[in-house]
């Protein structure tokens, strides 16, 4: 008892920490004000991006596939940057991942009696059994190959556009969550009935505090100290993000996403944290990639640059027009 209230106590404070990051940051370029950032599922590029020009079908191959897969170790940086780069959304919503871990207990159990049930109804075929995917990274990548495929075959610019950047954020999304993240929290799952009996064997938990239990970087699948954040509500959300910004269309990309999320819910035991958490880091990497690419396509690159003076240390951004 006595470790969980420390628990809540260090929660409390990394709150308290991430609100005065977004309020004070927010004042000063707002006059004292505060605001919530930009709607994030709002960006779309514009139409006139895919312009039909009179080309090969494999010369617009090669020239989207250059101008799509460019920018890697300047996207990369963003990601490992992006705590300081931007640190009003950052703290605007770790304070809102850090209030769900103090209600994980009530909401993962309500999540628990309430959407897992719908996951039992919900039963997708695998589509290789025995593969090393899972069914829904199986239909992910499906989807991705299906549409690379109809985009050559149809010299469709914005179908291949849509499916290399949703295969880039795909990548970026299992090595932020999946290796980086997961192995830093090293949080234990919880238990399949939180109002159930403890795990005997200490894979999972009914302490929602039970972080930094892991066993450093995995590559692969592994239940215990892995809850956070979701890899798979990354891999839903940044995929569904870039299909949504290409295609300016919410219901099939978000419709396919929460299919899969429900279809995979038994399996994965999670709190609801962990999901909010991975929603919001995969919506953040699908905005950056679209807005990496426009800027690309417009003849904008920006790359960031180590700050140092006498009043401390920080990073920049360098943009070029």
């Amino acid at each position: 008892m006595g470790r969980a209230r420390a628990m809540r106590g260090v929660a409390m404070s990394i709150l308290g920490m991430a609100l005065s990051i977004a309020v004070t940051t927010r004042a000063e370029a707002k006059d004292g004000g505060f605001d919530w950032p930009e709607n994030p599922f709002a960006y779309t590029l514009s139409d006139d991006l895919f312009v039909s020009a009179d080309e090969a079908r494999f010369e617009k191959a090669s020239r989207v596939f250059v101008e799509t897969m460019g920018g890697i170790p300047q996207e990369l940086a963003s990601i490992l940057t992006y705590p300081i780069s931007d640190p009003m959304t950052f703290g605007t919503y770790a304070l809102g991942i850090g209030a769900l871990t103090l209600a994980d207990t009530e909401t993962t159990t309500l999540y628990q009696k309430t959407i897992l049930p719908l996951g039992k109804k919900v039963n997708l075929p695998k589509p290789i059994k025995g593969w090393f995917f899972t069914a829904d990274g199986q239909y992910i990548a499906g989807a991705l190959a299906g549409t690379y495929a109809y985009g050559i075959a149809a010299n469709d610019e914005r179908a291949q556009v849509a499916a290399l950047l949703a295969t880039k954020a795909a990548l970026y999304s299992y090595f932020t969550s999946h290796v980086v993240l997961k192995a830093a929290f090293g949080r234990l799952r919880p238990v399949s009935d939180l109002t159930g009996p403890v795990d005997p064997k200490g894979v999972f938990s009914k302490d929602p505090f039970d972080f930094f239990k892991g066993n450093g970087v995995r590559f692969a699948s592994h239940p215990y100290g892995t809850a956070m954040p979701s890899f798979h509500f990354t891999l839903y959300f940044s995929t569904a993000r870039v299909y949504s910004g290409v295609y300016d269309n919410y219901l099939i990309p978000y419709g396919v996403a929460a299919l899969l999320a429900v279809n995979s819910a038994e399996g994965h035991n999670h709190w609801v944290s962990d999901m909010v958490a991975g929603a919001l880091i995969g919506t953040g990497i699908g905005n950056m990639v679209l807005k990496n690419y426009e800027n690309r396509k417009r003849g904008v690159s920006s790359m960031v640059v180590p700050i140092v003076s006498s009043r401390g240390a920080g990073v920049g951004w360098q943009v070029s027009f």
